[in-house]
């Protein structure tokens, strides 16, 4: 699928979780780097997931959904994901149903966050291991000052300057990368 990766503030967005494993748990780090409130819904969920959780509901229901931003479905129960994926649609909010493409309004990229920089790689989940894969590539070949470099970018930015704000930007990113 051919995907736009819009890059959109999370901080303070509500997600549901349905899932209390290793994926739903995988899922809620990330999301908890972008300030996500996170509202896990399963009957037995990690303990580092419960940490993570502003919510816990031990039974499904719709109701669930409503105030959702959007969901995860990360169960181990295809079907079951699949019936959130279809009451997310009903409700109009947008759903990720780990490892079945066809009830995805969207994908989970791959991530390299360094400070304000956030470089997602994505295959539209055709296959999330050959992003991550790239995803590990670009980050050896990323500066280790990176966070450094891009604030220096946003200073000379707000300086208004726009020729030397290009001049040192180009100095800044083509140096060493």
């Amino acid at each position: 699928m051919n995907c736009f990766p819009f890059m959109v503030p999370a901080a303070g967005c509500r997600c549901l979780l349905t899932g209390g494993g290793k994926i739903a748990l995988h899922k809620a780090r990330r999301l908890a780097l972008f300030g996500v409130r996170i509202v896990v819904c399963a009957r037995e969920i990690l303990p580092e997931l419960e940490e993570l959780a502003a919510e816990v509901h031990r039974e499904y229901d719709v109701s669930l959904l409503d105030g959702a931003d959007f969901a995860v479905a990360a169960t181990s129960d295809r079907a079951f994901n699949a019936r959130v994926a279809e009451d997310c649609r009903a409700r109009r909010v947008p759903v990720n149903c780990v490892d079945d493409r066809a009830h995805c309004d969207f994908y989970f990229p791959a991530l390299i966050v360094r400070g304000d920089t956030v470089i997602a790689v994505s295959t539209g989940g055709v296959s999330p291991l050959a992003a991550a894969l790239l995803k590990e590539r670009i980050a050896r070949s990323l500066p280790d000052d990176l966070e450094e470099r891009v604030a220096c970018a946003g200073r000379l930015r707000e300086a208004g300057d726009g020729e030397a704000y290009e001049r040192e930007c180009r100095r800044l990113f083509e140096e060493e990368i």
